[in-house]
């Protein structure tokens, strides 16, 4: 059976199951459950092994709610019990990933014929849902947070992987045109741990991610945790692996038929951070464009 929030139930994927808490405390699905259960769910989605490698009683110590309901959020979710609930997760993390194929199948299977206009207009709708949904969560104490981090940080570190390291690059080249000490980790050949070695407590690691994550950027996230070091994220989700381990989340909502992660509203969301970050700089920022505009027409290299 499917929500009308386009939800699977019971979910088919971890990943799926990952938007529930998210549509529940936006009011975009209902379900009759507790403050108790649905901070338990987080908890496991947080951590999958913990689903996976627990009997149902160790895992209702972990998560302070009785085993009756933990059996009780399964049959909620629409699985038969508990046993295919923790199936999920055990299977989530024995398989190899195979979000892009499984993307990429879905758009290729047998649908009702559809022009090309239409289509077009379907994305389009689409995308114009995903912009409307990261405004609507973009809320100004979150955004003035985020942008004060770029604009008080000594350096700014800006990681991504894989299909996010474009935006990260992206980001970083538009951030640098406006303060000074910002770079791309990686982009000079460095490893992680150099690019940790060179931050402190009045540094800032910006992320970007989303589903599937990439597991060298959560371990990134995770070090940055443990030596304190400033983080902010834009992520599609405030339960995913980064947002719990960020000091401020902007998330992104990035529902599209896309064989691969769309990136429409997460640029939405960093052009958005980048416009609240130059009017809080000011003047800075105009005299880093004046000088940056002084170096290009020295160079003559704008035709």
């Amino acid at each position: 059976m499917k929500s009308a929030s386009g939800i699977n139930f019971p979910p088919a994927s971890l990943a799926e199951l990952r938007k529930l808490p998210s549509l529940l405390k936006r009011g975009e699905l209902t379900l009759p459950m507790g403050k108790r259960l649905l901070v338990a769910l987080c908890v496991m989605l947080d951590d999958p092994r913990l689903v996976a490698t627990h009997s149902i009683t160790e895992l209702a110590q972990v998560t302070s709610v009785s085993p009756a309901s933990l059996t009780r959020l399964a049959k909620l979710l629409g699985f038969k019990g508990f046993v295919q609930f923790q199936s999920l997760f055990r299977h989530a993390l024995s398989q190899p990933g195979r979000y892009y194929s499984a993307q990429a199948s879905a758009l290729i299977k047998p649908s009702e014929e559809m022009s090309v206009e239409n289509r077009v207009r379907h994305h389009l709708e689409q995308q114009a849902e995903n912009l409307a949904q990261s405004a609507a969560q973009l809320t100004e104490q979150n955004l003035s947070q985020a942008a004060q981090l770029l604009v008080k940080a000594r350096r700014v570190r800006i990681s991504g992987r894989r299909q996010s390291y474009g935006l990260a690059s992206m980001f970083s080249y538009m951030l640098g045109l406006i303060r000074e000490q910002v770079s791309v980790v990686g982009s000079a050949g460095e490893g992680q741990a150099q690019a940790l070695a060179e931050l402190g407590s009045r540094d800032l690691l910006v992320m970007f991610g989303s589903e599937p994550y990439s597991r060298d950027s959560v371990m990134l996230a995770q070090v940055a945790n443990q030596l304190k070091l400033p983080l902010l994220t834009i992520t599609d989700s405030h339960h995913s692996p980064l947002a719990q381990l960020a000091d401020c989340s902007l998330i992104s909502r990035n529902n599209s038929p896309l064989y691969t992660n769309s990136m429409v509203a997460t640029q939405f969301l960093a052009e958005t951070l980048l416009l609240q970050t130059a009017r809080m700089l000011g003047e800075r920022a105009v005299e880093r464009l004046s000088h940056r505009e002084e170096l290009i027409n020295r160079l003559n290299d704008e035709f």
